[in-house]
């Protein structure tokens, strides 16, 4: 086990997580950045030397979640609006690309985070869906409640009959 650095130098008060290693040794992850004002997502050379800054879409921070053996990074960043979203590297971490500019999603739909990426370029994604989709889900949640409230008071009732009698 080995030091993989920071962004920020040797200051005592710097820190890096690493989250992702590929075949050849190459670590991904995020760092406090120079003038520790945020943080970054960051990727190695091989065998975890030589760290460099991936940047961010815009906004002061970014952090990366895994990489495949071409050396595309993905992971999450910060835009200039101060939301996260989902981002993806080419090979060996060249230019951060927002992954909701080349995908088709319903209005309101958001790619926030990717979170795993296999070597032929597929990446796994958190999505945050439109507001109606979370308004059904929490009705659905709540006639699901209930309904279980129902049944436990006819249960109860059924259960004080039969004393009773």
């Amino acid at each position: 086990m080995r030091s993989l650095g920071t962004l920020a130098g040797n200051h005592p008060a710097a820190f890096s997580s690493a989250s992702g290693v590929n075949e050849t040794g190459q670590v991904v992850g995020s760092s406090t950045t120079i003038g520790f004002s945020s943080n970054h997502a960051f990727i190695t050379g091989p065998d975890g030397t030589g760290m460099r800054d991936l940047g961010a879409l815009g906004g002061t921070s970014s952090e990366a979640h895994g990489i495949n053996e071409a050396g595309q990074v993905i992971g999450s960043s910060l835009t200039a609006q101060n939301v996260w979203r989902a981002f993806i590297t080419g090979p060996e971490g060249e230019g951060m690309t927002d992954l909701n500019s080349p995908v088709h999603l319903s209005e309101g739909d958001v790619l926030t985070a990717a979170m795993g990426i296999n070597n032929e370029g597929q990446v796994i994604v958190l999505a945050i869906p439109e507001p109606e989709i979370y308004a059904l889900m929490l009705a659905g949640l709540g006639l699901i409640g209930f309904m279980v409230r129902r049944k436990k008071e006819e249960n109860l009732l059924r259960r004080q009959r039969t004393h009773v009698v």
